[in-house]
């Protein structure tokens, strides 16, 4: 196994503690762990490419690994009551159907506005599990916006991947 690989696996691994953190009532830890896995999402494919590394499988893990994170930690802040089930939804819908469209299109590249929709799909997040950590207004009405605009990139990205794919 290539170390990209085991990065993107660790990556998706990351959600069990996630998760655990966010159901026993640990925001903070939980936003650290969400960070630093998601920040592992800028090392393993350019590490990857810097190491003559690409495979088939890191092709397909990386951002498997990214949908298994955004839809595991929005799902438990669902189930906490921190996230619109409605939105949760969306975004996990979205989710199944880009990897039935990557199996079925294995050549079908990364675009611009899938890698946005992870950027805000994982800000929001953030800024959910931080509105948890510090409880604020405004903090809760910056994430409540940005998960409404991720919600919104999802599904527009998500249009957009089936009209590439077809």
């Amino acid at each position: 196994m290539t170390l990209p690989n085991a990065i993107s696996m660790i990556r998706a691994a990351l959600v069990a503690p996630v998760v655990w953190l966010i159901a026993f009532g640990h925001p903070a830890p939980a936003l650290a762990v969400f960070s630093l896995a998601s920040s592992s999402d800028l090392v393993d494919g350019p590490l990857a490419r810097r190491r003559h590394e690409v495979t088939a499988l890191g092709t397909f893990l990386d951002p498997l690994a990214d949908k298994i994170l955004i839809a595991g930690t929005l799902g438990a802040l669902a189930v906490y009551g921190a996230a619109p089930a409605w939105a949760v939804a969306i975004v996990v819908a979205r989710e199944l159907i880009a990897v039935e469209v990557r199996v079925r299109s294995p050549g079908l590249a990364a675009s611009a506005d899938g890698k946005a929709k992870t950027v805000l799909q994982a800000t929001a997040a953030a800024a959910l599990l931080a509105s948890l950590a510090w409880p604020s207004a405004g903090l809760a009405a910056a994430a409540a916006s940005l998960l409404a605009a991720a919600v919104l990139l999802t599904v527009l990205s998500g249009v957009m991947l089936v009209r590439r794919a077809a």
